[in-house]
């Protein structure tokens, strides 16, 4: 907050705004004080002021004539009203023209101080939501992934820098950090710009069907094919190929995905024709694909040619002050969506959500901003909009899971048990995307047993 602000104080009863002038010189502010309306105006001629703080009776007028002249000169002046018992009327007609406060006299020095403190704390969060909104605007010319931490500004300047290479890219990192982004952002930064994007979650598509949806068919190449149809990598030609969650290809695709790479031609299923493609490729994936590659799960040699050059994208923990440029950008951009009017997040939510671990990374919070943005409509979020379990995970994380016994004359195990699992089952699911298969092996336990425990739970991914 700035305590080095401006303040103006207009009064004509000498020892209350002494008083008050001393009060206010206490606590680091400079002080300029006047006793009518002239010498007021006079004041702020000569220099700019923070907050003015008027007495609605003067001897020469009125504190809502000042309020109006005021404000027209600097709509950004605090104004706050002193008023007298009989004035209330008046002090409702100065909130109607624009004053921030009013106070009834007579009245503590130190509340007139915390009403000034509050009125610029204000002042700074709505100039940092200005400036914030325009250093998004700055990340969204850029055409890429939003943050300023340094990882993502190396990430950012390596993309823009790889544009027009192309080589193949292996994107790795957590579920949910913006592969996809970045992807779009490195055929966006180059000369295949104007050529198309395709992207294909490899994870997402049975094995039977992912070599035709890559690939293509031919007409009668099997059972429903009725018609010959084009695969991704030919829609692909002079563009640039996404291929997500590449740790999860079969091997028998890996080995027809390798001749691509190698030759630039493959076959659609059912013929012996190849088909020559100008096509980047750009792969991702959360996987450890070395460690894939030691469990017999993945091909060294497609790997080598994937990894020519590789980019790790960090997890949303792990870029500090990101999450709420982050945060802030998806509320621009859901409140334009929604036709929603919330205007910030408050202090204790960005403390929250710089705390919280993020699971799953930036989707997370996507879908969270959007979930408050769809039910709130209007006002500043706060702590109250935050699903409980956020809080509660910041909380565990902040206490390190431990519990001081002493501080407890009896304790609900079982309901600390149940707290704790609902978390752990939670955040393992939230980092695989939901894909409970994935999520049971990481977790070292059956699928359907934990699928009887979502059910049993009620649990449901963040939305």
């Amino acid at each position: 907050m700035k305590q080095s602000a401006y303040i103006l104080l207009v009064d004509d009863e000498e020892e209350l705004r002494e008083t008050l002038q001393e009060s206010l010189e206490l606590a680091k502010f400079h002080v300029t004080s006047a006793h009518n309306s002239m010498r007021a105006k006079d004041a702020v001629e000569k220099g700019k002021f923070d907050v003015a703080v008027l007495d609605i009776r003067l001897p020469d007028g009125s504190g809502l004539d000042l309020l109006k002249s005021f404000k027209a000169s600097d709509p950004d002046m605090g104004i706050i009203l002193m008023t007298g018992y009989s004035e209330v009327s008046s002090a409702v007609e100065a909130m109607e023209l624009g004053a921030d406060d009013f106070l009834k006299k007579p009245f503590n020095p130190d509340e007139l101080l915390v009403r000034i403190k509050s009125l610029l704390q204000k002042r700074q969060l709505k100039q940092e939501h200005s400036e914030l909104k325009q250093t998004l605007k700055t990340e969204q010319n850029q055409r890429g992934l939003i943050g300023q931490s340094d990882r993502i500004q190396r990430i950012r300047e390596t993309a823009v820098m790889l544009g027009n290479s192309d080589s193949t890219v292996l994107i790795t990192g957590e579920s949910g950090t913006g592969k996809e982004v970045l992807a779009n952002m490195l055929h966006q930064s180059g000369d295949r710009m104007d050529k198309p994007f395709i992207s294909i979650n490899c994870g997402a598509i049975p094995e039977e069907l992912l070599e035709s949806e890559l690939f293509g068919h031919v007409k009668g190449a099997f059972t429903g094919a009725v018609r010959a149809r084009a695969g991704r990598f030919e829609v692909a030609h002079g563009g640039t190929i996404f291929l997500d969650e590449i740790g999860d290809m079969s091997p028998k695709l890996q080995v027809k995905l390798l001749r691509v790479l190698q030759e630039r031609c493959f076959e659609p299923v059912g013929s012996h024709q190849s088909i020559h493609v100008d096509v980047r490729v750009v792969a991702a994936t959360h996987r450890d694909l070395e460690e894939e590659i030691n469990e017999g799960r993945f091909r060294q040699d497609l790997y080598y040619r994937l990894n020519v050059i590789p980019l790790t994208l960090p997890s949303l923990s792990e870029r500090g002050d990101d999450v709420i440029l982050l945060a802030e950008h998806f509320l621009n951009h859901f409140n334009l969506l929604k036709k929603s009017q919330i205007y910030g997040i408050s202090e204790a939510v960005q403390e929250v959500m710089l705390r919280y671990r993020w699971p799953g990374n930036v989707r997370e919070l996507q879908n969270l901003i959007e979930r408050v943005t769809t039910l709130k409509r209007s006002g500043e979020i706060d702590i109250s909009d935050l699903p409980s379990r956020m809080l509660d995970a910041t909380e565990r994380a902040v206490q390190g899971y431990t519990i001081n016994v002493d501080e407890h004359n009896t304790i609900d195990f079982k309901g600390i048990v149940e707290e704790f699992e609902s978390h752990l089952l939670t955040s393992a699911l939230e980092r695989f995307g939901w894909n409970k298969n994935r999520a049971a092996k990481f977790l070292s336990m059956n699928r359907t047993t934990l699928v009887e425990k979502i059910k049993k739970k009620k649990l449901a991914p963040l939305a």
